[in-house]
């Protein structure tokens, strides 16, 4: 029985070899296919986060011109309401009777009375009323 047992021996080693060997392969070919397929997912969100750097660098690029471009009109448009304050400061120094208007309004704006305006500012009657009541006009909160 021993003489038996030990015929069969390396006939069931070599068995139980293969039937090992077969599945640490059968083993590590699902080990390898589940890092092929992470790896896929790997390189897809790879390639996927690439577009979107890009397509974010392209608006980027364009809100940059964008911005600029609108600094350079605020910067333009400032040096032209600087030009027109000039103007209108010209301009009013130039008309002795567009002094007087302005000076009879911020007048009005402190309260002044018909007669001061009249005495103050060398207006008619007609004129000073007018200015006072434009003035408590546009103090009145507009209805609708």
């Amino acid at each position: 029985m021993l003489d038996l047992l030990l015929q069969w021996l390396p006939i069931v080693i070599a068995i139980l070899a293969v039937v090992v060997s077969w599945l640490l392969v059968s083993r590590e070919k699902k080990a390898r296919q589940a890092l092929e397929s992470k790896f896929a997912a790997t390189e897809l969100v790879l390639k996927n986060a690439r577009h979107q750097h890009e397509s974010l660098i392209k608006q980027f690029n364009e809100l940059r011109a964008g911005t600029m471009g609108m600094s350079q009109k605020l910067a333009d448009m400032a040096n032209q309401l600087e030009l027109l304050e000039d103007r209108q400061g010209e301009i009013s120094m130039l008309d002795p009777e567009g002094k007087l208007y302005t000076r009879a309004s911020k007048m009005v704006e402190l309260g002044a009375d018909v007669n001061e305006l009249m005495e103050e500012c060398d207006l008619p009657k007609a004129e000073a009323e007018l200015l006072l009541r434009l003035q408590q006009k546009m103090a009145q909160p507009r209805r609708r």
